[in-house]
């Protein structure tokens, strides 16, 4: 194999266990999720916390799943679904950087409290490690992603 596939196949499951890590990573913190939830919304916020953390943990495996499914599918010169994933991490990682809810971290809004208001929210309940954490694996799985995209983009030495 190729050793620019085989590093794209270790970044795309590196990518995937991150993704894990972080939705994993609100399970940790659910009571304090569940408490800015509460903060923003007031009674019944809690659920919205839950279903949040929930939904992370949801997309978060799903991240994980296309991840390694990719990487299988990389190993046998299969470039389709590898794209695809990338695409997908990107577009659900993203917004990490920009102070967002991402797949780690959704942000279940509506009337009331804003996205943003929420990981304020969350920011001050949570543990000290939560947001550095989810917004870190966030990033690392992006840069994982786009670096995947380069490295199975380049054309396969003819032998």
């Amino acid at each position: 194999m190729e050793a620019s596939r085989k590093a794209a196949r270790v970044l795309l499951l590196a990518a995937g266990f991150a993704a894990l890590f972080g939705g994993l990573a609100g399970v940790v913190a659910w009571g304090s999720i569940a408490a800015a939830y509460e903060l923003a919304y007031g009674d019944g916020g809690a659920t919205r916390g839950h279903t949040a953390v929930l939904v992370g943990v949801g997309l978060a495996v799903a991240a994980a799943g296309c991840c390694l499914y990719a990487a299988d599918r990389l190993r046998f010169g299969r470039r389709g679904p590898a794209w695809i994933t990338c695409a997908l991490l990107v577009a659900g990682l993203a917004p990490a950087v920009f102070g967002g809810g991402t797949i780690l971290a959704p942000r279940i809004a509506g009337a009331g409290a804003g996205s943003m208001e929420i990981g304020a929210d969350v920011a001050a309940l949570a543990p000290r490690w939560y947001v550095p954490v989810t917004a870190g694996l966030a990033v690392f799985a992006m840069c994982a992603a786009i670096l995947v995209a380069m490295l199975i983009a380049v054309p396969q030495r003819e032998s």
